[in-house]
């Protein structure tokens, strides 16, 4: 990053889906939702940033986005919402990945997670993602984007936020530990042992950034 370089942190934006869905290729190249590729997570994430019960924010250096974060208040209404606003086109760009018995299967266990999860007592809100650049990282934005979702979900009035990862990413579990999340369960999810991790959304008023 250049000296002179101007970095903001603003909410996102449809206008940030495109750029947000190539981070997400990037940062979480394994995962699912990257799976279906950059048309549907550019859908998805516009979708999120019109829909009352998504919000996320951006880390914006000059006028690219070098960072996001993504969550939900309820994944069962965000769905819904998601449904309302782009199904028809969803479910056009997923067609050609239905011929996969695996695809399908994902996509099942996909719509009955939120489900699963309520079954779980488990928070209804949700970090969904969060990715930095490689090219941007170590600087602090991962934990500052975290920190901006938890003052957003105080606004919204919700306490607590829940969060999967697996449990072989170590950068993932690590970051969350270190910044108030603790784990309350372990899951298999599309195959993966992952962790599910539940924080306090007024963390950062107990113990501010470093």
């Amino acid at each position: 990053m250049k000296k002179d370089s101007q970095v903001t942190i603003k909410p996102l934006e449809t206008e940030h889906a495109l750029q947000v869905a190539k981070l997400h290729k990037e940062g979480i190249p394994t995962g699912f939702l990257s799976s279906l590729g950059e048309n549907f997570l550019t859908d998805l994430y516009q979708a999120i940033g019109q829909s009352l019960d998504g919000f996320g924010f951006i880390v914006r250096i000059d006028d690219k986005v070098e960072g996001f974060i993504a969550f939900c208040t309820d994944l069962r209404k965000l769905y819904k919402q998601v449904y309302r606003k782009k199904g028809l086109k969803l479910l056009l760009i997923l067609i050609p990945k239905l011929f996969s018995t695996q695809t399908i299967r994902k996509i099942i266990q996909n719509i009955f997670y939120p489900q699963k999860m309520k079954g779980m007592n488990l928070p209804d809100a949700e970090l969904l993602a969060i990715v930095v650049s490689s090219n941007s990282r170590g600087k602090g934005f991962a934990r500052k984007l975290i920190e901006m979702g938890f003052h957003e979900c105080q606004r919204r009035n919700i306490s607590e936020v829940k969060v999967l990862v697996a449990e072989s990413n170590l950068l993932a579990n690590h970051l969350y530990q270190k910044t108030g999340f603790q784990l309350a369960t372990t899951i298999s999810n599309h195959g993966v042992i992952s962790n599910v991790y539940i924080a306090s959304t007024n963390y950062f008023e107990k113990k501010p950034s470093p």
